[in-house]
């Protein structure tokens, strides 16, 4: 004979958090914003957006694979939960080298600060700075 088992009574438990389903319908939501607004940043910077400035680039010239690098004003942390064209934009993103995107971020030693001069943010022209 088959074991018995036990059923509580009441309504099946619903799961706490952010279900997988949940997270995948968001994922392919973004997936499209998110293809569209790199291509436009690949074309605008090139490689490098920081290569663009001479001074900083015979300092510390590129090295790594080219990178999708987010202003900190629209950091991916402090934009979650919003819209995909909230989150992802060309007026607040740019491309950097992997090298030039850890310095930015402050991942890597001498920090790198980077200063849009127009309201049109990066589609406008940046500053690059090194800190210390």
């Amino acid at each position: 004979m088959g074991e018995l088992t036990y059923v509580t009574p009441g309504r099946p438990r619903k799961p706490k958090g952010i279900t997988a389903r949940y997270r995948a319908k968001r994922r392919r939501a973004e997936g499209p914003v998110k293809k569209a607004v790199r291509a436009e940043c690949v074309v605008r910077d090139g490689y490098c957006r920081a290569a663009h400035d001479w001074e900083l680039w015979k300092s510390s010239p590129c090295e790594g694979p080219s990178e999708w690098a987010h202003m900190h004003s629209r950091r991916r942390s402090q934009t979650r939960n919003q819209a995909p064209g909230v989150r992802h934009d060309t007026k607040h993103s740019f491309m950097a080298c992997q090298k030039h995107h850890s310095e930015y971020d402050g991942r890597q030693s001498p920090r790198l600060f980077v200063t849009a001069l127009t309201d049109k943010g990066a589609d406008g022209p940046l500053k690059f700075r090194r800190g210390k």
